[in-house]
């Protein structure tokens, strides 16, 4: 699949600022039950800030992946059956009582409506995420996402790049969370790290369907690709088939393996040992995180193969290889009255 990096971009920036926002308000959350101090004011207010841009800024970057950019409004009408519409209603959702959460501290307004915002914002971030992975994950086409680590891995994917930057800013608050933040990050990018090895491993055992399967023809008809039907590239050869992106892959995963997941850990590793945390290593983790995963991103769509491509040749040779099992007794018959 062609990356949009419109999408890559909605990622990094909506991950970021719901990821950040989860562990920001948990602190907030537990500090009701007296468990921990809670943050200052001044650091909820300059953290929530930037977590409204990022989102701000993600939802005016994914308007590009649009082709009628001002029918947009449009997609809440698909809530029942798209995950794409629930995307759009959580995230615009979580933007908004975002917004009512800091106004609601900033103007004081008391402990309840204050938390009635914070949690109604935590659940809409988390259901924005979910409904994000779930595009994916839902989708039958593309045999390589159509799998539950996609969605777990996404998850995974927003904590890791939460608990960096929250690590970062009690470094850079001289907040007492630091030691626990540096745990979390080791914790959700050694996850994150195990389910993307999953995900690339699973990719070597998928049963890949025959043009004769998509064709619902039995197997012992044989069916090949003699002609494309195409002598020059259209919307199905580009945008379902990155062949610039297929030539870079085996490159470009390594890359993506090494920032967003080895740096990061080496980092915090060398900190715990060492005792030596600064601005220097805590923002290169953050920044690290933030730079590979947007490679990973990259790397997640080149890696999805649509069966569309079955019929353009442009499918895995394991799609033409028959398999045993599969219609083997189904007899073709022709006639005229269906």
């Amino acid at each position: 699949m062609h990356p949009p990096l419109s999408l890559i971009f909605f990622f990094l920036t909506a991950g970021t600022s719901i990821g950040s926002f989860i562990f920001m308000y948990s602190l907030e959350l537990l500090s009701l039950f007296g468990k921990g101090e809670g943050l200052p004011d001044e650091v909820i207010y300059k953290l929530g800030v930037f977590q409204v841009v990022l989102m701000g800024l993600g939802a005016f970057g994914a308007s590009f992946h649009l082709g009628h950019k001002l029918r947009a409004w449009k997609a809440i009408k698909r809530f029942r059956t798209s995950w794409l519409s629930r995307e759009a209603v959580f995230s615009g959702a979580y933007g908004f009582t975002l917004v009512l959460y800091l106004l609601m501290k900033f103007t004081d307004a008391g402990p309840l409506p204050e938390h009635i915002f914070g949690v109604s914002t935590l659940i809409l971030g988390i259901l924005s995420g979910f409904s994000t992975a779930m595009i994916y994950a839902s989708n039958k086409f593309v045999l390589e996402w159509n799998t539950s680590i996609t969605v777990i891995y996404y998850l995974l994917m927003y904590l890791m790049l939460g608990s960096s930057l929250m690590a970062y800013a009690s470094h850079l608050y001289g907040l007492p969370y630091l030691g626990s933040f540096l745990f979390l990050t080791f914790l959700f990018v050694a996850l994150g790290l195990g389910f993307r090895i999953a995900f690339n491993v699973r990719q070597f055992y998928i049963k890949r369907p025959t043009l004769n399967e998509a064709l619902n023809l039995p197997h012992n008809r044989p069916i090949r690709v003699l002609d494309t039907g195409s002598t020059t590239d259209n919307f199905c050869t580009t945008e379902f088939y990155y062949k610039k992106g297929k030539e870079l892959i085996s490159t470009v995963l390594p890359i993506a393996y090494l920032f967003t997941f080895v740096v990061p850990l080496f980092l915090v590793v060398y900190s715990w040992i060492t005792g030596v945390v600064n601005h220097w290593t805590l923002g290169i983790t953050f920044l690290s995180v933030l730079f590979g995963s947007a490679l990973e991103r990259w790397c997640f769509f080149v890696e999805g193969n649509h069966v569309q491509n079955l019929f353009y040749g442009l499918y895995p040779e394991e799609g033409y290889r028959l398999r045993k099992g599969y219609m083997e007794r189904k007899e073709t018959r022709i006639s005229l009255y269906g």
